[in-house]
């Protein structure tokens, strides 16, 4: 919930003209306080014996932290290659490998999906929303 608030606080500290700029960390905020808020209602209730006694969350298993792990080196190498990649190509290769590393899709599937969804942030970003994003070497 606090990166959540930080993130409305430094959405409203933006001086820019273009709403846009302000919209992702505003609309990010939001989501993450009442994600916050969602987690921790059920944990208030089981603390004050509304819930199944003594039931803690489980802590994931090695699997399920190798794959949280997997996924933010994903990530780190998407944000290390955008600039020299380019958003549509970078995009389009951060689907692939996730989805077919975490995912149970077929390579027809997989391909279909990740053209889909590079496609669509390209056209929701640069179109529509007309955000500077790097185009990198192929210049798209």
């Amino acid at each position: 919930m606090a990166l959540g608030v930080l993130s409305l606080v430094e959405a409203l500290r933006v001086k820019d003209a273009w709403q846009g700029a302000r919209l992702m960390p505003a609309a990010l905020g939001v989501i993450l306080v009442a994600l916050g808020i969602g987690h921790l209602l059920p944990s208030m209730a089981r603390q004050a014996g509304a819930g199944p006694a003594g039931t803690l969350p489980a802590w994931p298993d090695a699997l399920a932290r190798r794959r949280v792990v997997f996924m933010f080196g994903v990530l780190a190498l998407y944000v290390a290659g955008l600039p020299h990649l380019g958003f549509l190509l970078a995009t389009a290769l951060f689907v692939l490998v996730l989805l077919r590393a975490l995912g149970s899709y077929s390579w027809a599937m997989t391909i279909a999906l990740t053209g889909a969804i590079a496609v669509a942030s390209h056209v929701v970003f640069i179109h529509w929303l007309g955000m500077p994003v790097p185009s990198g070497f192929l210049g798209v």
